[in-house]
C-alpha cells in the first residue's frame, strides 16, 4: 500500500468518524430538547454534557444547556457556557447575550443586564429579541425614553413580533397624552395575539382608552384633553381628541358592541392617518401606526378587525362570525402580507 493510499485512507477514516460524531451529537441535542419540553430538566442536562463531551465547543448544545439551567432556576450555571458561545463564535452570539440579559436582569443586576443586551447588539445588530428585553429593563427602571427607542427598534425587525407591540402600548399608556400611541399598538397586539390572557387585560385597556376624556354632567357630555407641554408634536394631541370625539358619534347608537367598536376605530384610524397625510416629518409613530392603521380604515376589512380586537369579549359570537366570514380572513393574510410597514 502506497503513500498517497495510506493517506486517502485515513482521510476517509476520519471523515466517516466524524460524521458518526456529528450524528450522535445531533440526536443526543434532539433528545434533550425533548426532554426539556417535558420538564425533565435534570434528564436533559446529562443529554446536553454527552453532546459536549464530543463537541465542548458545539453552539447549540452549549445554548440548549443554558437554556435548561436558565429553566430550571439554576441561572449562574448555565453562565459558563453561554461565555463559551461567544467566544467561540462572536458573529452569531446575540442569543447568548439575550440570554446572559436576561440572567442578570433576574438577579437584579438591571445595569449589568443593560451592558450585555448593549454588547449583545454591538456583536449582532440584527438580533430583535436583544432590543425588545433591553426595553422591558429600561421600563422597569422607569426609563421610558430609552425603553420606546428600544421597542422601536424591535418591532422595525420584526413587525409581527406581538409582545413589542404590547410593550410599545404599556409605555404610552403611562403618559395620557399618548393615548392614541397606545390604542393603536394595542389593537396591533391584539390582531396577533387575540385569545389569550394579555389579551383579555389588552381588550379592557382598550376600552379603557377608548372612555377615557369624557364626563357627564346633567345630560351633557364633556371631552377633557390631556395636553403634555412638553409635547413637540401637536398632532399627538389631535389625534387623542379624536378618540373622544369617536365614542360621541350619534351613529353609535342601536349597534352591537362589535358594530360600535368598528365604527370608533374606523374613525379614530381615519383622523390619525389624515392627520398623518399632512405631516412632512413623521416619527416612528406616524410612519409605522398611522399609516398602517388608516390603509386599514380604507379597506373592507374593518368588521373582522373590530371582532378580532375584541375576541375575548363573547368570543363564541366572534367565533361564529369569522367562521361565517372565512373568506375575509383569509383576503384580510394577503392584504397584510401585502402591505408594508415603514
Amino acid at each position: 500500500m502506497n503513500q498517497l493510499t495510506l493517506i486517502l485512507l485515513s482521510l476517509f477514516i476520519s471523515t466517516a468518524v466524524l460524521s458518526q460524531d456529528k450524528s450522535k451529537i445531533n440526536g443526543l441535542i434532539s433528545e434533550g430538547v425533548k426532554l426539556h419540553d417535558a420538564g425533565k430538566f435534570e434528564e436533559a442536562i446529562l443529554k446536553y454534557k454527552e453532546a459536549l463531551q464530543l463537541d465542548p465547543d458545539n453552539s447549540t448544545a452549549n445554548y440548549e444547556i443554558a437554556y435548561t439551567l436558565f429553566s430550571n432556576k439554576s441561572a449562574k450555571d448555565a453562565i459558563p457556557y453561554l461565555n463559551k458561545i461567544i467566544e467561540e463564535n462572536p458573529s452569531n452570539s446575540g442569543s447568548a447575550y439575550d440570554m446572559l440579559g436576561s440572567i442578570y436582569d433576574t438577579q437584579g443586576q438591571k445595569d449589568k443586564a443593560i451592558e450585555y443586551y448593549k454588547r449583545g447588539i454591538k456583536a449582532q445588530p440584527e438580533y430583535q429579541g436583544l432590543y425588545y428585553n433591553l426595553a422591558i429593563t429600561y421600563s422597569s427602571l422607569d426609563k421610558n425614553e430609552e425603553a420606546l427607542q428600544n421597542v422601536t427598534k424591535a418591532l422595525q425587525l420584526n413587525p409581527k413580533h406581538a409582545s413589542s407591540h404590547r410593550l410599545y402600548a404599556l409605555i404610552n399608556m403611562a403618559e395620557p397624552s399618548k393615548k392614541i400611541a397606545a390604542l393603536l399598538s394595542y389593537c396591533n397586539f391584539l390582531i396577533l395575539e387575540a385569545t389569550t390572557q394579555r389579551s383579555t387585560k389588552a381588550f379592557q385597556d382598550v376600552k379603557s382608552i377608548l372612555n377615557s376624556g369624557i364626563t357627564k354632567t346633567t345630560g351633557v357630555n364633556n371631552i377633557t384633553i390631556n395636553r403634555n407641554p412638553n409635547e413637540k408634536d401637536p398632532d399627538v394631541g389631535a389625534a387623542s381628541l379624536a378618540i373622544s370625539m369617536a365614542s360621541l358619534s350619534p351613529g353609535l347608537a342601536g349597534l352591537s358592541e362589535a358594530d360600535q367598536l368598528e365604527l370608533q376605530l374606523k374613525t379614530i384610524f381615519g383622523i390619525t392617518g389624515e392627520l398623518s397625510e399632512k405631516k412632512k416629518e413623521k416619527d416612528f409613530f406616524w410612519s409605522f401606526y398611522a399609516d398602517y392603521f388608516y390603509k386599514l380604515s380604507k379597506s373592507e376589512f374593518m368588521p373582522l378587525i373590530a371582532r378580532i380586537i375584541s375576541f375575548t369579549s363573547n368570543q363564541e359570537e366572534k367565533r361564529k362570525w369569522i367562521k361565517e366570514h372565512e373568506q375575509l380572513l383569509t383576503d384580510y393574510s394577503v392584504w397584510e402580507s401585502a402591505t408594508p410597514r415603514n
